[in-house]
Formats: C-alpha cells, structure tokens, sequence
C-alpha cells in the first residue's frame, strides 16, 4: 500500500512539472535574450579594445604558453598587452619563461621566441653520451 501511494505522489510531482515548464521556460528564454544583449555589447567593447590594440602595433590573437597551453589573459596579467611584459614575465600556470610563448592563429600556434629547444635536446644528448662514455671508460678499469 505505501508503495503505491509513493508511485501516485511521484506522478503527480511529475505533472505538475511538466504543467509548470511553459511559465519556466519563459523565463529562460528572456534570461538568455538579456545575456545575448550583454554578450554583444561585451562583444562590441572587445572589438573596439581590438582596434586600439592593432593600431598601436600589439598582436590581437591569443598567446599561447608552448609548455602547458596557458592563453595569456590581459585581466590575469596586470591589464598589460604581452609584449609590454618585462624580461622576468613568467607563465602563470607552470612558471614557464616569457620566451616560452608564441602566438596562436586559428587552431595553429606559432614557434616561440627562443627558436625552438634545439639547443637543450642537443646538450642533453651531448651530456648523456658523455655519461655513457665515462660509465664504461670506468667499467674497464
């Protein structure tokens, strides 16, 4: 008996659930009009702020930290352009150098500044065989 009372109790939230939708979404509908109209205003002040930035010679795509992927955010930063950032500029997220950053056009993201790791994987390659080669110049003693 319990149970069937429970099942009827459960209908009947149900229904008025689905009773009480239209007036819900009504509401939501005009809550996201109010956001689309925030989001264009937003939008029209970012494109001006574009505008300004391309014509005082800063680059208007995003930054892109090569190490953990972090976009480099203005706000985040100071409300400095990227390249207004001094020499010890580090990425916020892993701690990565200024260098470390290149610039993002579309999906494909740029080199960075420092010209790629070339020199560390070479050095680290020239260290390692240098350890191997002392390992066994000390075995055979």
């Amino acid at each position: 008996m319990m149970k069937v009372v429970a099942l009827l109790l459960c209908l009947v939230a149900a229904a008025q659930a689905f009773v009480a939708a239209p007036a819900a979404r009504l509401s939501v509908v005009s809550a996201s009009s109010r956001l689309a109209n925030a989001r264009s205003g937003v939008a029209r002040v970012q494109k001006s702020q574009l505008r300004m930035a391309e014509a005082s010679g800063y680059w208007e795509g995003e930054w892109v930290c090569a190490d953990c992927g972090y976009i480099y955010d203005r706000d985040d930063c100071g409300g400095l352009y990227f390249e207004q950032q001094k020499k010890g500029f580090v990425c916020p997220q892993c701690r990565g150098p200024r260098r470390r950053f290149a610039k993002k056009v579309g999906d494909k993201v740029g080199i960075t500044q420092d010209g790629g790791d070339a020199g560390i994987l070479l050095f680290s390659f020239l260290g390692f065989a240098a350890t191997v080669a002392f390992g066994f110049w000390f075995s055979q003693q």
